[in-house]
């Protein structure tokens, strides 16, 4: 798995990237809404590039609401600017000889196994990796979410077009606490 940050102020160029890009290649399929929070924000099913947009803005994809604190860069008093974190993509690929299989046999079965092993790594992040922390006391405390925001894409090819089973897994960097408050990931 590689990770990569996205940030705000590129949002709408990133999920043209997914939407368009990586599923109008021959033969891709269209990416899907994983994970509890995509569910409680009413997102199940295909993905679409401005849903993908709003969520990496930090908005709510069906209202168009904002979810907690704008998403804005801030400069800092040595005038560096720090660039606002609107989520991450993290690719998750299989072995190359997976790869190399199906674009031989074309057995549909091999992408399924990686559709599976992709939703067990959402699962984990959701159960290891979707919290917020906040100060209290002088110190911090983590708190549990709601799940995650994620919108996955597969393709099978690298784009030197090498057979590459992969998924980009766009995971919103807006969490919801328990209590209903919109928090950073």
């Amino acid at each position: 798995m590689r990770v990569t940050t996205l940030y705000a102020s590129s949002a709408a160029s990133s999920a043209a990237y997914y939407t368009k890009y990586l599923t109008q290649a021959p033969g891709e399929v269209p990416g899907v809404w994983m994970g509890a929070q995509a569910d409680g924000l009413g997102r199940v099913g295909n993905v679409d590039g401005e849903q993908v947009q709003a969520r990496l803005a930090g908005l709510d994809p069906v209202t168009g609401r904002g979810l907690g604190r704008a998403l804005t860069d801030r400069t800092t008093a040595d005038g560096r600017v720090v660039k606002a974190v609107a989520g991450f993509d993290a690719t998750v690929s299989a072995p190359k000889s997976l790869s190399v299989l199906w674009a031989l046999t074309g057995d549909d079965r091999l992408l399924e196994c990686h559709d599976v092993a992709v939703g067990a790594v959402v699962d984990a992040f959701e159960r290891w990796a979707a919290t917020t922390r906040v100060r209290s006391g002088g110190g911090r405390l983590h708190l549990d979410t709601q799940g995650l925001s994620v919108a996955g894409f597969r393709q099978t090819t690298s784009r030197l077009d090498d057979p590459q089973i992969h998924t980009h897994l766009v995971v919103s960097a807006k969490v919801q606490t328990q209590d209903g408050r919109w928090m950073a990931l």
